[in-house]
């Protein structure tokens, strides 16, 4: 069932540059038609999660781009970069929202047409998390490189200014990352409910179960290692930071 009065956007010819550069036409045609669409939301279905892909596309490049950063020892470019990510990884969270308005009736329709397709076949998504490893491995080696640990970056962070921001916009990603997982879960058990099986098992389970994963474990840790040796009251540093207990003996992270 497509619109009522048969609306396009693919029914002429490109006639501007912008039209042009930007491959409106190609574009435009990657989604079904609306004569072969099991219902009109199935438009809103497809481009959604083409979007997706996208946004995975632009964020993949900006890992990529710190990567390289990290092993040159630019701490501020690479954290310029991992923030980028972050908002579009962000962007892939919201623009969830509009698969809310699909019911169970409409989705199943749509469901029925993508065969044994899954969403843990997203090539974007697949390889987002393939990256996470390789970033962590860069910012080693850049840790190395300036002879620091993670707890010190924490505790002397005036010292190590450029290095505390790389750390925290990693952290932003892992939980921006975290964050869409969970949006996801939630829009999962909005439309399908909780228990019902997919291809692959109970989507809600496999998701939450996927959910705990923490990319940057260590500075979730360091954390936890700062708080540890706190002394409530203690007087705070210079810096800003608490003057830990003098045996701390806090190590590397």
């Amino acid at each position: 069932m497509g619109p009522p009065y048969g609306f396009s956007m693919t029914d002429t010819p490109p006639t501007t540059e912008y039209e042009r550069y930007l491959r409106i036409p190609e574009l435009l045609s990657l989604q079904k038609p609306a004569e072969d669409r099991a219902v009109p939301e199935e438009l809103h279905f497809q481009a959604v999660h083409q979007s997706e892909e996208l946004l995975m596309k632009m964020a993949l490049g900006d890992m990529d781009s710190t990567i390289g950063y990290l092993l040159a020892g630019n701490a501020l470019r690479a954290a310029h970069c991992l923030r980028r990510a972050t908002f579009l990884v962000d962007l892939m969270s919201r623009q969830l929202g509009v698969l809310e308005f699909l019911s169970p009736h409409e989705y199943y329709a749509i469901r029925a047409r993508l065969g044994r397709g899954s969403g843990q076949e997203s090539p974007g998504f697949n390889r987002m998390m393939a990256m996470f490893p390789k970033v962590w491995v860069g910012f080693e080696a850049l840790l190395n490189t300036r002879g620091v640990d993670l707890r010190t970056v924490y505790d002397q962070r005036a010292q190590h200014e450029e290095l505390y921001a790389l750390c925290e916009a990693m952290i932003d990603l892992d939980e921006g990352f975290q964050s869409f997982r969970g949006r996801h879960i939630l829009l999962v058990k909005r439309i399908i409910g909780t228990g019902t099986p997919s291809l692959k098992g109970k989507p809600t389970e496999l998701l939450e179960r996927s959910q705990r994963t923490q990319f940057f474990e260590p500075l979730w840790r360091v954390r936890e290692a700062i708080f540890d040796t706190f002394t409530p009251g203690a007087p705070l540093g210079a810096d800003g930071c608490p003057v830990h207990r003098a045996d701390d003996g806090h190590g590397s992270y």
